[in-house]
């Protein structure tokens, strides 16, 4: 598998590649570029407090108990303002349409208004409070809110996943939702030679290998190959689709390695699978920022 951490450079040129590659999501590749590139740049770069992994209990991840199910992978002390303003100004450079709400959030966030860690502190299933109060004490946007926060976990946890990998070295996985955050793959990659298959975490950026013959979100098993939708002559590009769970997983195959490639970026250059698939009923395995299209 490619590493997440891809040099700016390099992203730049990927992302370059995948607007000539896909002109029917230039534009989403586009807005989101930008973004996804600075996301990388500061999960390089910044520095986040240590977390103690000893405890993450290697036979609980083999019965299907993701890391963050039992550890917390936020720390009172992650610099949350220093990466939401970067992000923010990273947003505006993709969609200027929303420059003025980011530059009020921006704000409340520089004065202390808005304090981040009201979200990442809360107790799971509770984080939705403080954007509630958000929105009735500051007159926030709450879709805003959730996607500033969105970009800001996804530098968080990507940088925990790396830390975690390289602690703990390899583990048993078996799972369809990510072995580091509990999340769904938002798309799956398999491999030109031997064929398997690797799911990838838009939440986190963790990449795991997983059957091919089992749908990852309701674990159906088929005695043959699941189902695949096709585009003609798109012959590198499917839907996974499970008729159980009405799901689907938008599907790369990538014939050798000579191009870098990024998941995320991959993933929205195949939005129009999900515009035929939802067209179809069937449902993503996990909402994206770029795939939600209803």
């Amino acid at each position: 598998m490619m590493p997440s951490h891809i040099e700016t450079s390099v992203m730049d040129q990927i992302i370059d590649r995948a607007v000539e590659q896909n002109p029917h999501s230039s534009g989403l590749i586009k807005a989101f570029g930008p973004i996804i590139a600075r996301q990388r740049q500061l999960t390089s770069s910044i520095d986040l407090p240590p977390l103690d992994y000893s405890s993450v209990d290697k036979e609980k991840l083999r019965a299907g108990v993701s890391v963050i199910s039992q550890i917390s992978l936020f720390s009172p002390d992650d610099p949350l303002k220093e990466i939401a303003l970067s992000l923010t100004e990273a947003v505006k450079e993709g969609m200027p349409k929303l420059t003025a709400e980011l530059d009020r959030l921006s704000g409340l966030i520089s004065t202390g208004k808005l304090r981040l860690a009201d979200y990442f502190e809360a107790h799971p299933g509770n984080e939705n409070k403080a954007i509630d109060g958000w929105e009735n004490n500051l007159k926030i946007s709450p879709s805003n809110a959730s996607f500033l926060l969105s970009l800001i976990a996804r530098v968080l946890l990507e940088r925990r996943a790396r830390e975690i990998t390289e602690a703990m070295g390899e583990f048993a996985w078996e799972k369809g939702y990510c072995p580091i955050c509990g999340e769904f793959p938002s798309i799956a990659l398999i491999e030109e030679e031997g064929g398997k298959r690797f799911l990838h975490c838009s939440s986190c950026g963790q990449g795991w290998g997983f059957t091919r013959v089992v749908c990852p979100y309701c674990e159906k098993e088929a005695s043959k190959e699941m189902d695949y939708f096709y585009v003609e002559s798109k012959t590198q590009e499917s839907a996974f689709v499970c008729d159980k769970c009405k799901k689907y997983l938008v599907t790369l195959y990538r014939a050798g390695r000579l191009h870098a490639r990024d998941m995320d970026v991959s993933a929205i250059s195949l939005v129009h699978l999900d515009m035929i698939m939802q067209d179809k009923g069937y449902e993503p395995m996990t909402a994206c920022a770029w795939n939600v299209l209803s």
